[in-house]
């Protein structure tokens, strides 16, 4: 997925950092855009994903 957000949107720099108890979030300029606990523990569709840091970025 960081691949596809890098290629969608060049000026943001995708950092991978290590959770713990399969945590998945997204930010974009310190505004949470994903968080999987909060989705009902489901991961976001790429496309819905990258829709919404394009709007962000």
């Amino acid at each position: 997925m960081a691949a596809k957000i890098q290629r969608a949107v060049p000026t943001v720099e995708v950092e991978l950092v290590s959770g713990g108890k399969g945590d998945f979030i997204v930010t974009c300029d310190g505004v949470e855009l994903w968080n999987k606990r909060a989705m009902d523990d489901e991961f976001p569709e790429e496309d819905a994903l990258v829709a919404r840091l394009t709007r962000s970025a």
